[in-house]
């Protein structure tokens, strides 16, 4: 029987990662998170930053680029990362090693739903040394009501895997990280963030 990951146990997520390019986006989706990110930064007079899944990079580099930076991304990605922004540091995101990074915070902002199997995720953030940790998520229970087909999986969008409600969510993250703050920080996108650190 496939794992849950604290989903509710009738529902159906997809078994295959499909790719989502998003290299040509820049801040129409997740805007907010950064932004979080920025004042947690300001706020506790942090200095680096390393984001998971940083795509196109345009929010890392234009929101929090007077930190040290770190973009982790697949290999394609990487290499076009090289070229736009050959001043700052890129690398392979690889979760199948452990990972040689220490950072004040870790972001990594939707990247989570489009992965067959999340804990390799956690597992490989577990390895790190950071003071703060934002992952981001939508909220199935804002994006579908209970009887509408794509509650209950898989999910309308394509390159998701599977998506968790808040209380899910909340679930899921604790099992595996001190959970200091969750919350709905974009209703329009249905994004929900947990701030955290280690256990």
């Amino acid at each position: 029987m496939p794992k849950k990951y604290c989903i509710n146990r009738f529902y159906r997520a997809r078994s295959q990662y499909n790719h989502y390019d998003d290299t040509a986006n820049e801040d129409k989706w997740q805007l907010e998170v950064y932004l979080h990110a920025l004042g947690l930064i300001k706020k506790n007079h942090l200095k680096s930053i390393v984001d998971i899944g940083c795509g196109s990079a345009y929010k890392l580099i234009t929101y929090l680029g007077e930190c040290e930076t770190l973009g982790l991304e697949v290999p394609v990605n990487v290499e076009m990362l090289q070229k736009r922004y050959p001043e700052r540091q890129w690398q392979i995101s690889d979760f199948s090693t452990k990972p040689n990074i220490t950072t004040d915070v870790v972001v990594c902002s939707d990247v989570i739903e489009h992965l067959v199997n999340p804990d390799e995720l956690l597992d490989y953030i577990k390895g790190m040394i950071y003071k703060y940790l934002i992952l981001s998520t939508p909220d199935r229970s804002l994006l579908y009501k209970p009887w509408n087909r794509g509650y209950w999986g898989p999910p309308r969008n394509r390159c998701h895997i599977r998506e968790w409600t808040y209380k899910e969510f909340g679930e899921y993250i604790s099992v595996h990280f001190d959970v200091i703050d969750h919350r709905v920080t974009n209703l329009e996108q249905r994004t929900q963030i947990i701030v955290c650190q280690t256990k």
